[in-house]
């Protein structure tokens, strides 16, 4: 990231397509370790569904959306928000900040910008998954008031290492 000054939080255009598509491959693969197949093989679906047509999956409604932190032209961050089935419950997606602003609040800035969307919106919960790899993603969601509802293993046997946690929070 060049100079200093903190990355503007915006709604996502079609010409950050190939920096959000990389970003979110590349904050999944940051931490696969051993279970890199497993990733791999998530991310390759990922890009085929929901990231290959973000204004189609997260723009294309009223009560989603999709944001991108621009640091000079760079995104460095990116969060969705989708309805879910209940009308009072969003879901947050692809969560990822580039890890050259990791631990200087961005991280906290887009979980503000998704509560802030949610409330305006009639939503009364936030809910997301994330997996046992990610440590530092939960231990942030944790820190901003979403429990753990669930834990499932992801996976076909015997290569169920990976462990996705189900969270939620209330807004208020």
């Amino acid at each position: 990231m060049t100079g200093t000054a903190s990355p503007t939080i915006r709604t996502f255009r079609p010409g950050d397509l190939t920096q959000v598509r990389d970003l979110f491959a590349s904050g999944l693969m940051e931490f696969a370790g051993d279970v890199s197949d497993q990733v791999q093989r998530y991310v390759d679906h990922s890009l085929r569904d929901d990231m290959a047509d973000i204004p189609g999956h997260y723009l294309s409604g009223l009560r989603s959306n999709f944001w991108v932190a621009d640091s000079a032209g760079e995104v460095v961050g990116i969060v969705g928000i989708q309805p879910r089935e209940r009308p009072d419950e969003a879901e947050l997606r692809r969560m990822s900040v580039s890890p050259t602003v990791r631990r200087q609040g961005l991280g906290q800035r887009l979980l503000e910008t998704t509560e802030e969307f949610c409330r305006g919106n009639g939503y009364r919960r936030i809910c997301l998954s994330s997996v046992n790899i990610l440590q530092p993603a939960l231990a942030m969601y944790q820190k901003y008031g979403y429990r753990l509802v669930k834990e499932e293993p992801y996976g076909e046997p015997p290569h169920q290492v990976i462990v996705v946690h189900h969270m939620i929070k209330e807004l208020g």
